[in-house]
């Protein structure tokens, strides 16, 4: 794809955009890295993507590169006079989705409508690569300090950390390739980072953090920007680090190895058209223990988030490595319109339940699938998705773990809401109208979401008081948003726990609210789980606790739960 030239129109500045092709929604991830030089003009630009080896670098990893202009007065590094290039950052990187300024169009509740999402790229969050060349390094090492939310990792030639970004840093874990640096700077990374001993890897001297070796400081003499370069610091940093919205300034994860995972991939596939009538993408993975097996093992689905896709939902959840550990096959649909889930039923728009309903099925008929233990899971507007077809089809449905839904109701401001006026709320209500079923649900959501803490009138609200309503499980008032539980989940469960379940992040920890239902049993189907710090993402621990919780319950073919 040709270089495109993009000018902010808020703020006036300049970028130069390259996409790696002429396609921009795919089934697949893109990163995005952006580079940061001395100079203002197109050759500089052209001569990093032909010379420098960006632009195959960018087409074999499908990367978005950006190259945002400085002003005439050079990159404020220091915050001297001059343009706020630290606020004019995250302007850069928002602008990258699209090659015009047009803003996008909204509903409502202010998600981008399909037509919005699909006409942009996607650049995920996570995965937001930064190089610094001259008095560029020097600012990108000034935003790894002041803003590392907002990068994964940075490869910096020649800079330093100036004395004005040491007086701002939050002081946040950040992996960087240090060029011709100096001390101070070698040290001031080490020291967040929490680095230990150093080892010789190539050209590089390389400090690693002991509990997370993603954490790192790589060193070495100084050099030019090349090809060569740029393969190496891709190959032992950016390829192998993201940044999880799961801390207050981030956390770095692995990257996952997509060729290394196996999935069988379906893209457009009409296999499945007699029953949906329209061709569908989805991810399958299947654990070579399975394989070789012959057995049958339970099912995982996990609907991808707004916007998101099969390998992005991969990505973040890496729902297939628990099921790689544990004995389970996992699915990644996308969507039918190829960006988010008519979860909540539009007729007007494809028929999503459906879908997934259809695929379950083609699951247990072509896979070894026990059919008492299929589970659901998703993100964001696809932990709305699991919600549903969970509710409306409860006879094929063992249990539910889904991820930060802000469904029903709308994000972060309260609102009525009646479940008769919800369509798959009421449906599922008539249906236990027919069988009284129950539904296991652990729930995840995070301490830095929009609706925490849990509020009168908020969807969080509406929805534990659905699933607590639908398993029989007493329904207590939540408090106002002006007094909210010291809790912070609205309604203490009859039973608390803390969890510490991460090694690699210490600093992790969960607030499980258990809900037993007024059954003779009394079995807890309702889990309420704050995750300390954690914003709109899923946590390296999120599927491995949700997948502990329920893996004990199977659904009996006379609709009733068992324990497996």
């Amino acid at each position: 794809m040709e270089l495109i030239y993009k000018k902010l129109k808020k703020s006036g500045r300049g970028m130069y955009i390259y996409y790696p092709s002429e396609e921009n929604r795919t089934a697949f991830k893109r990163c995005s890295i952006t580079v940061l030089r001395d100079g203002n003009d197109e050759a500089s630009v052209r001569r990093l993507l032909e010379e420098g080896g960006m632009a195959e670098l960018a087409r074999r990893e499908q990367a978005i590169l950006a190259f945002p202009n400085p002003e005439e007065g050079g990159w404020n590094y220091d915050f001297g006079g001059g343009p706020d290039d630290v606020a004019a950052f995250a302007d850069f990187q928002d602008a990258m989705s699209k090659p015009d300024d047009e803003p996008l169009e909204c509903r409502p509740d202010g998600i981008p409508t399909y037509q919005a999402m699909i006409s942009t790229w996607h650049p995920m969050m996570d995965t937001r690569y930064l190089i610094g060349i001259g008095d560029g390094a020097k600012m990108a090492l000034t935003l790894a300090a002041c803003v590392p939310e907002q990068v994964t990792a940075v490869l910096s030639l020649g800079g330093v950390l100036c004395e004005a970004a040491r007086q701002r840093a939050v002081e946040a874990v950040m992996p960087v390739c240090l060029l011709g640096s100096d001390k101070r700077t070698e040290n001031y990374f080490n020291v967040v980072n929490e680095t230990e001993s150093v080892l010789r890897e190539g050209q590089w001297d390389v400090w690693r953090n002991r509990v997370n070796p993603l954490q790192c400081v790589m060193t070495a003499e100084s050099q030019p920007f090349t090809a060569k370069l740029l393969e190496d610091v891709w190959t032992r940093l950016f390829s192998k680090v993201r940044r999880t919205n799961t801390g207050a300034h981030g956390d770095c994860e692995p990257r996952m190895d997509f060729a290394a995972a196996g999935f069988e991939i379906y893209l457009d596939d009409d296999r499945l058209e007699e029953e949906v009538k329209t061709p569908h993408t989805w991810f399958v993975h299947v654990p070579e223990s399975v394989k070789k097996g012959d057995k049958k093992v339970p099912l995982m689905m996990f609907y991808h988030g707004g916007s998101d896709n099969p390998a992005e939902a991969a990505e973040m959840s890496k729902f297939h490595e628990v099921g790689e550990r544990e004995g389970f096959i996992t699915v990644y649909p996308w969507g039918t319109n190829k960006t988010q889930w008519n979860s909540v039923m539009d007729p007007q728009e494809a028929d999503d339940v459906g879908f997934a309903v259809a695929l379950i099925r083609y699951m247990l008929e072509h896979y070894p699938v026990d059919p008492q233990r299929v589970y659901l899971s998703g993100f964001s507007n696809g932990a709305a998705h699991a919600q549903v077809v969970g509710m409306l089809y409860p006879e094929l449905i063992a249990a539910v773990c889904h991820i930060d839904s802000n469904w029903p109701g709308l994000r972060g401001k309260p609102c009525e809401v009646d479940y008769q006026k919800v369509t798959p709320m009421r449906l599922a209500l008539e249906k236990k109208k027919e069988y009284d079923y129950r539904m296991p649900v652990w729930y995840t959501y995070g301490t830095r979401e929009m609706s925490y803490p849990v509020y009168r009138k908020s969807s969080q609200q509406y929805q534990y008081d659905f699933w607590k309503l639908y398993n029989n499980i007493e329904v207590l008032s939540t408090p106002p948003q002006e007094e909210p539980d010291p809790c912070g989940c609205g309604v203490p469960g009859q039973v608390q726990e803390r969890l510490r379940p991460s090694k690699r992040h210490p600093h992790h920890f969960y607030d499980v609210q258990r809900f037993y239902t007024r059954d003779e049993n009394h079995w807890n189907l309702y889990n309420y789980v704050m995750m300390h710090d954690k914003g709109h993402d899923v946590a390296q621990m999120d599927a491995a606790l949700g997948w502990e919780y329920v893996k004990q319950f199977r659904r009996l073919p006379d609709g009733s739960l068992g324990l497996a």
